[in-house]
């Protein structure tokens, strides 16, 4: 009995170790990331201001100082804010579109035979190819820039989807159809959880792809949106403006993708665990 009590303490020594590890794991991932950040930021000044003529390349202190105008006075966050519109708008339905139509062609031949062929002509028209026709057909309302954001996101997602789709393993259909599973059911109840890092990954990098179609879509046929902003200011030749619209792209992106991610880690985590 003795030897047995001397032994728990040791025995759950290591376990209530792991929490404090585990944060300073956590905590030493977020100061490499912060480091990492300022070490971009200190080589940008410092590459601006001995390397490169600072009215070719601003420095984040110049982009500071011609941000907080843009921000107090000249309506920067109403221009942000129409671009995320946009963006969530078109990436919503061309993610849900993508993740229908590849876990179909994916899973159902006769659908593959119909519609593969014809995607894959499509897939290689890419978004900026296809900013005439959307003006042609939308005219440079919503609709238009919308489309192409859906385009974007529907081409870059569903290839990943319809891999996905095909490398299920087949024990697990075999014993849904066992149980009496019809095809849609299996459809339904297998293809489609099994298919979710696919879909995940497809999804996050036509993240990406929406934020990168929204930029020529507002440039050449939008009257607001941080595309019309940039193209304004290439137009009269305002670096330092350039470049603080282009900085808050990188940043929304880049925000987009950590609260893409962050979500479907919490949300489908059961079916992205290994």
């Amino acid at each position: 009995m003795t030897d047995r009590r001397a032994q728990t303490p040791a025995a759950t020594a290591p376990e209530r170790a792991r929490p404090a590890g585990a944060w300073r794991g956590r905590s030493g991932h977020v100061m490499a990331i912060v480091g990492s950040l300022v070490f971009f930021v200190v080589c940008w000044q410092l590459a601006s201001t001995f390397l490169f003529n600072e009215k070719l390349l601003p420095g984040p202190v110049t982009i500071f100082q011609t941000a907080v105008p843009m921000f107090v006075d000249e309506g920067l966050v109403d221009h942000i804010m129409i671009s995320l519109d946009r963006v969530v708008i078109g990436f919503v339905l061309g993610g849900v579109v993508a993740i229908v139509v590849g876990l179909l062609i994916g899973r159902i031949r006769l659908f593959d035979a119909l519609v593969g062929p014809p995607l894959q002509f499509l897939r290689f028209l890419s978004p900026t190819a296809l900013i005439p026709v959307a003006i042609i057909w939308f005219g440079i309302a919503e609709a238009s820039k919308v489309f192409l954001i859906f385009w974007a996101t529907f081409l870059f997602a569903v290839v990943t989807i319809i891999q996905g789709a095909k490398t299920i393993p087949q024990t697990r259909l075999r014993s849904a159809q066992t149980i009496g599973a019809s095809s849609w059911t299996a459809l339904w109840r297998v293809v489609l959880p099994s298919s979710v890092p696919f879909i995940v990954g497809g999804l996050r990098t036509a993240v990406a792809a929406s934020f990168m179609s929204i930029i020529p879509a507002e440039l050449l046929a939008a009257q607001s949106g941080l595309g019309y902003l940039l193209s304004q200011a290439t137009i009269t030749m305002d670096t330092p403006r350039v470049f603080v619209i282009l900085t808050v792209f990188g940043l929304l992106g880049f925000l987009t993708d950590w609260v893409f991610r962050l979500v479907t880690s919490l949300a489908l985590r059961r079916y992205l665990t290994t």
